[in-house]
Order: structure tokens, then C-alpha cells, then sequence
């Protein structure tokens, strides 16, 4: 493993293969979470000493995904930044955004409120649990204004091409938003491929709820506006004799509007601490390794499977069909194997590794399925 199974919480009873819902608790983020309310207790001052934080976060989840600081925000959830996107955009009747079926809903339900605008939401059907860069090209034409995609996908594990899909999308002008929820921590990700990128921080980033990472390419959408002000919008506060005045500041903290959860970024900076002490390089290599493992293992026992085998079209999770989803999740917690089970009511279950899991652990995951 790359990270002891002695930093977290309930891994010393439990073989935890479910981090694609919930990743396990780093000991530590009592530390981050205890320093969080010294800072706080310092009257006047603790703003300073949270601020350094969340600066200190911000650059680090920029090394990550290879990004400049400024160009990265930190709202309270994905779904948050998709909003953000789908209202800061000026629409025109006969616009059309394209998306996947099996997409999270969280990148797909916010453009329907745009239908009283005139706006189509187009959808990528999949094909045995596979969507493919020519049936994404399919749907884009010249009134397409954004296509979204997730790097690696919640529901199937598969993982796009994201410099392809980049390039495919730009060649014909609309912007690409990425959600990559279950890709920085794992594979690489290289955040300039996107116009927008948007990132949970509870899962692989080893964070917890409440915050989320907001990417914005500033060289590809420039004048791009907020649609929700707030007292920290502007550089400093509107003064008491011109209070409808203010300014943008020209970063990415232009989108937040108040106060992010600064707990939340204690143990955010505390956990990417860890990851990026290991680093990308060393992570997606042994979690592939592991998620082929898995791969083949389901595999060779006949089950349906959703992800794809090729170690480039996958991350951490691997899913399959199963009639009795509630069955088999019930039977490997009797047996301290935690897993993740159906969504949406199609009958498939994701098993996910992180650098915590080790091969013996998926190997006796095999043992029981088979059982």
C-alpha cells in the first residue's frame, strides 16, 4: 500500500472498497480540525490565520491538477459549480448543451432549468455501458455552448480520453466543463484540458463534505462573470456612502461569494498533504494495478461487467451487473467488506481501491464473491 492503513479510521477491522461514496477518515483531520478552532478562537486575527489556509489549499490542489492558484475556487459542492456555469452563461433560444446518460445528476439536472430559455439538453446514449468520443462529436454543432463530461465516470468507471475529448470539443467552439470527482487523487489530471472543472473533495481527495474545487481557465473564458455576489466578491468591502459600488477581482475568487467552509479546508490541506507527499506519478500506477486486479478477477467469475478492461479507459472503480445488489452488499459487510451498491435502480455495484487498499485485500474480496 502507499498510505498506512494506520492513518485512517476502521481499517483495522474492515476491508473499505468503497471510497467511489466514502472515503475513510485520515486520524489526522482531528489535528487539522482541532487547529481550525484554535485559529478561530483568536478574535481579529483568526482571519488571518484561515486565510493563510485556505491560500495554502488552494495551491495545493492547484499542484495536483497542474493549474496556477488563482485560477482555482473552493465552493461548497460540484453541483454548486455547475450551477455557477449553467447561470453565468448568456443564453439564446435554439442553444443546446451536450451531455451523457450516465452522467451524475448533479451534471445534468441544472441544465434543465434552462428549457424556459429555449435551451436543448442533448444526450449521449451509451452502448453497453459505453459512451464514445464519436457519438459525443455527433450531438455538438454551432449552437452547442457546453459539453460535460466526467473524467472517470461514477456509475460505469469508465475514463475518457480527456485530451482527445478536449480537443475534439474546442475544434468546434463550445466549452468543456469537467467533472472530476473520481479522477484527481487517482489518475492524472491535467486541469487546462478543460474550460471549466469542477471537483467533491470526500472521496478520492481523501476530504470531507462542504467543500469542493472550482476550476476556472481564465485564458480560454476570460470575461466570464458570477452569477451570485457577496460580501467577499469584491477585493475589498463597498464603502458606507457608495454601497452598490464594487469591483471583480480578476482571480477565480470572483465566485465566492461568502464564506466557504474553512473547516472543511483545514482537512482538505491535511489530506493533500498526504497525497501529494506520494504524488500522481506513484498513485495511478498502483491503484490501476489494483483496479486490474479486481477487473479480472469479476471477470473470470462471469460477471456482467460495466467498466472497461483497458487500464487507460479506467481509475479506481470498477462496476458490474448483479441481480441481487442488496444481497451481495449485505454479505460482504458480514464479512467487513465494504463496498458500494445500486443507483438509480440499475442493479450494478462499484467496488473502488485507493493507495490504502493492498492486493491480499482485493483477492479476498474475489474469495467471497465467489463464495
Amino acid at each position: 500500500m502507499l498510505l498506512s492503513q494506520n492513518l485512517f479510521f476502521n481499517l483495522d477491522n474492515h476491508i473499505h472498497l468503497a471510497t467511489g461514496g466514502e472515503s475513510p477518515a485520515l486520524k489526522s483531520h482531528q489535528d487539522a480540525v482541532a487547529r481550525f478552532f484554535q485559529d478561530k478562537s483568536q478574535g481579529e486575527p483568526s482571519r488571518v490565520l484561515i486565510e493563510a489556509t485556505y491560500r495554502r489549499a488552494q495551491q495545493k490542489i492547484a499542484r495536483l491538477l497542474g493549474a496556477a492558484a488563482d485560477d482555482i475556487a473552493f465552493l461548497s459542492s460540484a453541483s454548486d459549480g455547475v450551477n455557477l456555469l449553467a447561470y453565468a452563461l448568456e443564453w439564446r433560444p435554439g442553444d443546446n448543451v451536450v451531455v451523457a446518460d450516465v452522467e451524475f445528476p448533479s451534471d445534468v439536472l441544472p441544465w434543465t432549468r434552462l428549457a424556459e430559455r429555449g435551451v436543448e439538453v442533448r444526450i449521449v446514449r451509451n452502448k453497453n455501458w459505453h459512451v464514445s468520443l464519436e457519438d459525443i462529436d455527433a450531438l455538438i454543432d454551432e449552437r452547442t455552448r457546453v459539453v460535460v463530461c466526467s473524467h472517470v465516470s461514477y456509475f460505469t468507471g469508465q475514463r475518457l480520453p480527456l485530451a482527445e475529448l478536449s480537443a475534439l470539443v474546442r475544434a468546434q467552439g463550445p466549452l468543456f466543463l469537467v467533472d472530476a470527482t473520481h479522477a484527481a487523487g487517482v489518475v492524472q489530471v491535467d486541469a487546462s484540458l478543460a474550460d471549466i472543472l469542477v471537483c467533491s473533495c470526500y472521496k478520492w481527495l481523501l476530504g470531507v463534505h462542504g467543500s469542493a474545487v472550482f476550476y476556472w481557465n481564465r485564458e480560454r473564458v476570460p470575461q466570464l462573470e458570477p452569477p451570485f455576489v457577496g460580501w467577499a466578491t469584491p477585493p475589498e468591502l463597498p464603502s458606507w456612502d457608495n454601497p452598490l459600488a464594487y469591483s471583480l477581482p480578476p482571480t477565480a475568487d470572483r465566485f465566492v461569494p461568502g464564506n466557504p467552509s474553512y473547516i472543511g479546508l483545514y482537512v482538505l490541506e491535511n489530506a493533500l498533504d498526504h497525497l501529494l507527499s506520494i504524488g500522481p506519478a506513484k498513485i495511478e500506477p498502483y491503484i490501476l494495478g489494483l483496479s486490474g486486479r479486481l477487473w479480472e478477477g469479476v471477470a473470470a467469475q462471469g460477471w456482467e461487467m460495466m467498466t472497461p478492461s483497458a487500464s487507460q479507459s479506467r481509475a479506481g472503480n470498477v462496476c458490474f451487473m448483479t441481480p441481487n445488489v442488496d444481497e451481495l452488499v449485505r454479505g460482504m459487510a458480514e464479512n467487513n467488506i465494504l463496498i458500494w451498491g445500486a443507483y438509480g435502480g440499475v442493479k450494478r455495484v462499484r467496488v473502488s481501491t485507493h493507495l490504502f487498499n493492498t492486493a491480499e485485500e482485493v483477492d479476498r474480496f474475489l474469495t467471497v464473491l465467489k463464495r
